[in-house]
Protein backbone atom coordinates (compact mmCIF):
# COMPACT_ATOMS: atom_id res chain seq x y z
CA UNK A 1 0.00 0.00 0.00
CA UNK A 2 2.56 2.33 1.10
CA UNK A 3 4.23 1.86 -2.63
CA UNK A 4 1.43 2.20 -4.82
CA UNK A 5 0.45 5.60 -2.40
CA UNK A 6 4.14 6.82 -3.29
CA UNK A 7 3.78 6.25 -7.03
CA UNK A 8 0.46 8.09 -6.61
CA UNK A 9 2.14 11.05 -5.12
CA UNK A 10 4.63 11.05 -7.17
CA UNK A 11 3.24 11.10 -10.03
CA UNK A 12 3.22 14.68 -10.81
CA UNK A 13 6.15 17.04 -10.62
CA UNK A 14 6.44 18.78 -7.11
CA UNK A 15 6.00 22.25 -8.62
CA UNK A 16 2.36 21.25 -10.13
CA UNK A 17 1.31 20.15 -6.35
CA UNK A 18 2.24 23.70 -5.22
CA UNK A 19 -0.41 26.26 -5.92
CA UNK A 20 2.96 29.18 -5.67
CA UNK A 21 4.62 27.09 -7.68
CA UNK A 22 5.40 29.20 -11.26
CA UNK A 23 2.95 28.56 -14.23
CA UNK A 24 4.78 28.54 -17.44
CA UNK A 25 1.75 27.79 -19.82
CA UNK A 26 0.21 31.03 -19.04
CA UNK A 27 3.64 32.97 -20.78
CA UNK A 28 2.71 30.36 -23.76
CA UNK A 29 -0.79 31.16 -24.39
CA UNK A 30 0.01 34.90 -24.06
CA UNK A 31 2.79 34.74 -26.62
CA UNK A 32 0.24 32.67 -29.05
CA UNK A 33 -2.38 34.78 -28.55
CA UNK A 34 -0.15 37.99 -29.31
CA UNK A 35 1.24 36.20 -32.33
CA UNK A 36 -2.26 35.72 -33.76
CA UNK A 37 -3.11 39.10 -33.06
CA UNK A 38 0.32 40.34 -35.04
CA UNK A 39 -0.90 37.78 -37.76
CA UNK A 40 -4.11 39.32 -37.94
CA UNK A 41 -3.49 42.85 -37.86
CA UNK A 42 -1.08 42.52 -40.79
CA UNK A 43 -3.02 39.94 -42.98
CA UNK A 44 -5.80 43.36 -42.11
CA UNK A 45 -3.14 45.98 -43.27
CA UNK A 46 -2.17 43.98 -46.28
CA UNK A 47 -5.95 43.59 -47.53
CA UNK A 48 -6.56 47.26 -47.30
CA UNK A 49 -3.28 48.52 -48.81
CA UNK A 50 -4.04 45.67 -51.69
CA UNK A 51 -7.52 47.53 -52.31
CA UNK A 52 -5.96 51.10 -52.22
CA UNK A 53 -3.51 49.96 -54.84
CA UNK A 54 -6.46 48.05 -56.96
CA UNK A 55 -8.44 51.27 -56.98
CA UNK A 56 -5.69 53.49 -57.85
CA UNK A 57 -4.86 51.60 -60.49
CA UNK A 58 -8.48 51.14 -62.07
CA UNK A 59 -9.15 55.20 -61.42
CA UNK A 60 -5.98 55.21 -63.40
CA UNK A 61 -6.96 52.81 -66.10
CA UNK A 62 -10.63 54.78 -66.65
CA UNK A 63 -8.84 57.86 -66.94
CA UNK A 64 -6.63 56.45 -69.47
CA UNK A 65 -9.59 54.77 -71.33
CA UNK A 66 -10.86 58.64 -70.71
CA UNK A 67 -8.35 60.13 -72.31
CA UNK A 68 -8.01 57.59 -75.27
CA UNK A 69 -11.47 58.19 -76.02
CA UNK A 70 -11.33 62.25 -76.02
CA UNK A 71 -7.97 61.57 -78.45
CA UNK A 72 -10.33 59.38 -80.81
CA UNK A 73 -13.01 61.68 -81.15
CA UNK A 74 -10.25 64.82 -81.80
CA UNK A 75 -9.24 62.70 -84.30
CA UNK A 76 -12.55 61.98 -85.78
CA UNK A 77 -13.41 65.78 -85.86
CA UNK A 78 -10.09 66.14 -87.90
CA UNK A 79 -10.84 63.46 -90.05
CA UNK A 80 -14.45 65.06 -90.59
CA UNK A 81 -12.73 68.49 -91.24
CA UNK A 82 -9.82 66.94 -93.53
CA UNK A 83 -12.68 65.11 -95.55
CA UNK A 84 -14.62 68.39 -96.48
CA UNK A 85 -11.80 70.49 -97.56
CA UNK A 86 -10.52 67.45 -100.09
CA UNK A 87 -14.12 67.87 -101.37
CA UNK A 88 -14.14 71.19 -101.29
CA UNK A 89 -10.92 71.14 -103.34
CA UNK A 90 -12.31 68.38 -105.74
CA UNK A 91 -14.67 71.01 -106.47
CA UNK A 92 -12.79 73.46 -107.38
CA UNK A 93 -10.42 71.56 -109.50
CA UNK A 94 -13.98 69.94 -110.77
CA UNK A 95 -15.98 72.75 -111.63
CA UNK A 96 -18.13 70.90 -114.20
CA UNK A 97 -20.75 68.19 -113.40
CA UNK A 98 -19.61 65.60 -115.98
CA UNK A 99 -15.86 65.95 -113.63
CA UNK A 100 -17.75 65.57 -110.12
CA UNK A 101 -19.75 62.72 -111.68
CA UNK A 102 -16.69 60.84 -112.83
CA UNK A 103 -14.74 61.48 -109.56
CA UNK A 104 -18.22 60.24 -107.49
CA UNK A 105 -18.21 57.53 -109.43
CA UNK A 106 -14.54 56.41 -109.00
CA UNK A 107 -15.02 56.76 -105.10
CA UNK A 108 -17.65 54.43 -105.06
CA UNK A 109 -16.46 51.47 -107.29
CA UNK A 110 -13.20 51.67 -105.18
CA UNK A 111 -15.09 52.03 -101.93
CA UNK A 112 -13.63 55.17 -101.06
CA UNK A 113 -16.92 56.28 -99.77
CA UNK A 114 -19.57 54.67 -98.10
CA UNK A 115 -22.58 54.34 -100.23
CA UNK A 116 -26.18 53.54 -99.41
CA UNK A 117 -28.94 51.98 -101.91
CA UNK A 118 -31.35 49.34 -102.60
CA UNK A 119 -29.88 45.68 -103.35
CA UNK A 120 -29.64 41.61 -102.52
CA UNK A 121 -28.46 39.87 -99.52
CA UNK A 122 -26.75 36.06 -100.06
CA UNK A 123 -25.80 34.18 -97.48
CA UNK A 124 -23.04 31.59 -98.19
CA UNK A 125 -22.51 28.66 -95.12
CA UNK A 126 -20.76 25.34 -94.63
CA UNK A 127 -22.98 22.37 -95.34
CA UNK A 128 -24.72 21.22 -91.83
CA UNK A 129 -22.79 18.25 -91.37
CA UNK A 130 -19.34 19.43 -92.81
CA UNK A 131 -16.41 17.58 -90.96
CA UNK A 132 -13.56 18.02 -93.95
CA UNK A 133 -12.68 21.50 -96.14
CA UNK A 134 -14.47 20.10 -98.82
CA UNK A 135 -17.81 20.76 -96.76
CA UNK A 136 -16.72 24.67 -96.04
CA UNK A 137 -16.75 27.26 -97.76
CA UNK A 138 -12.90 28.35 -98.98
CA UNK A 139 -11.72 31.86 -99.65
CA UNK A 140 -11.96 30.81 -103.83
CA UNK A 141 -15.62 30.26 -103.05
CA UNK A 142 -15.97 33.96 -101.70
CA UNK A 143 -13.49 35.29 -104.52
CA UNK A 144 -15.99 33.72 -107.15
CA UNK A 145 -19.36 34.92 -105.51
CA UNK A 146 -17.89 38.41 -105.08
CA UNK A 147 -16.85 38.43 -108.82
CA UNK A 148 -20.38 37.13 -110.29
CA UNK A 149 -21.97 39.87 -107.99
CA UNK A 150 -20.11 42.36 -109.65
CA UNK A 151 -19.92 40.88 -113.00
CA UNK A 152 -23.79 40.88 -112.44
CA UNK A 153 -23.91 44.72 -111.89
CA UNK A 154 -23.61 45.29 -108.35
CA UNK A 155 -22.19 48.60 -107.63
CA UNK A 156 -20.58 48.06 -103.75
CA UNK A 157 -20.24 44.63 -102.07
CA UNK A 158 -19.52 43.74 -98.23
CA UNK A 159 -18.97 40.69 -96.45
CA UNK A 160 -20.16 40.71 -92.91
CA UNK A 161 -19.72 44.23 -93.07
CA UNK A 162 -16.15 44.42 -94.99
CA UNK A 163 -16.28 46.83 -97.90
CA UNK A 164 -14.80 44.69 -101.23
CA UNK A 165 -12.82 46.22 -103.76
CA UNK A 166 -10.18 45.65 -106.75
CA UNK A 167 -7.67 46.00 -103.93
CA UNK A 168 -9.30 43.82 -101.04
CA UNK A 169 -7.12 40.54 -100.33
CA UNK A 170 -9.65 37.15 -99.67
CA UNK A 171 -7.43 34.62 -98.04
CA UNK A 172 -7.55 31.51 -95.81
CA UNK A 173 -5.87 31.77 -92.91
CA UNK A 174 -5.58 28.43 -90.92
CA UNK A 175 -9.51 27.48 -90.72
CA UNK A 176 -10.71 31.09 -90.81
CA UNK A 177 -11.05 32.85 -93.80
CA UNK A 178 -9.60 36.92 -94.15
CA UNK A 179 -11.29 39.80 -95.97
CA UNK A 180 -8.78 42.66 -95.77
CA UNK A 181 -6.36 40.79 -93.51
CA UNK A 182 -9.74 40.38 -90.73
CA UNK A 183 -10.82 37.13 -90.04
CA UNK A 184 -13.94 36.14 -90.39
CA UNK A 185 -16.25 33.13 -89.79
CA UNK A 186 -19.66 31.72 -91.13
CA UNK A 187 -22.28 32.05 -91.98
CA UNK A 188 -20.85 34.79 -94.75
CA UNK A 189 -23.35 37.66 -95.16
CA UNK A 190 -22.50 39.10 -98.92
CA UNK A 191 -24.60 42.46 -99.16
CA UNK A 192 -24.44 43.75 -102.62
CA UNK A 193 -26.03 47.24 -103.76
CA UNK A 194 -27.75 47.43 -106.94
CA UNK A 195 -30.83 46.46 -108.67
CA UNK A 196 -32.98 43.86 -106.43
CA UNK A 197 -34.84 42.96 -109.51
CA UNK A 198 -32.02 42.24 -111.81
CA UNK A 199 -29.24 40.94 -109.90
CA UNK A 200 -30.15 37.44 -108.75
CA UNK A 201 -31.33 37.30 -112.49
CA UNK A 202 -28.08 38.27 -113.58
CA UNK A 203 -26.50 36.58 -111.18
CA UNK A 204 -27.99 33.26 -112.17
CA UNK A 205 -26.19 32.93 -115.66
CA UNK A 206 -22.59 33.73 -114.64
CA UNK A 207 -19.72 31.07 -113.87
CA UNK A 208 -19.62 32.23 -110.04
CA UNK A 209 -22.85 30.94 -110.00
CA UNK A 210 -22.49 27.52 -111.36
CA UNK A 211 -19.94 26.88 -109.13
CA UNK A 212 -21.98 27.35 -106.74
CA UNK A 213 -24.85 25.02 -108.30
CA UNK A 214 -21.77 22.55 -108.29
CA UNK A 215 -20.54 23.02 -104.35
CA UNK A 216 -24.41 22.97 -103.38
CA UNK A 217 -25.19 19.73 -104.92
CA UNK A 218 -22.09 17.76 -104.23
CA UNK A 219 -20.94 19.55 -101.11
CA UNK A 220 -23.48 20.16 -99.44
CA UNK A 221 -23.23 23.95 -98.73
CA UNK A 222 -25.96 26.41 -98.95
CA UNK A 223 -26.37 29.69 -100.64
CA UNK A 224 -29.70 32.44 -100.01
CA UNK A 225 -30.20 34.96 -102.16
CA UNK A 226 -33.28 37.48 -101.33
CA UNK A 227 -33.78 41.28 -101.76
CA UNK A 228 -32.75 43.68 -99.06
CA UNK A 229 -35.68 44.77 -96.81
CA UNK A 230 -34.27 48.16 -96.26
CA UNK A 231 -31.92 49.98 -98.29
CA UNK A 232 -28.35 48.91 -97.43
CA UNK A 233 -25.38 50.59 -95.62
CA UNK A 234 -21.87 49.89 -96.63
CA UNK A 235 -18.99 51.73 -94.71
CA UNK A 236 -16.39 53.18 -97.22
CA UNK A 237 -13.18 50.72 -97.15
CA UNK A 238 -10.81 51.66 -94.69
CA UNK A 239 -7.96 50.61 -96.51
CA UNK A 240 -8.81 53.26 -98.59
CA UNK A 241 -7.03 56.57 -99.29
CA UNK A 242 -5.29 59.40 -100.90
CA UNK A 243 -2.23 57.78 -101.64
CA UNK A 244 -0.91 60.35 -105.07
CA UNK A 245 -2.46 63.51 -105.65
CA UNK A 246 -0.43 66.47 -108.55
CA UNK A 247 -1.55 69.79 -108.44
CA UNK A 248 -1.99 72.03 -111.80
Amino acid sequence: MDLLRNLTEGALEPEYRSTTAPRRTGWITFLSTALIVALLTYAVVQTVTSRDLEASERDQLLVQVQDARSYQDALSERLTEAEADVAALSASFLPDDEGREALARAELLSGAVAVTGPGIVVTADDAPDATTSQGRVLDSDLSYLVNALFEAGAEAVAINGRRVTTQTPIRSAGAAITVDYVSLSPPYTVEAIGNPEQLPGRFATTRGAGWWQYLRLNYGLTLDIHAAEDELELAADSGMGLRHATGG
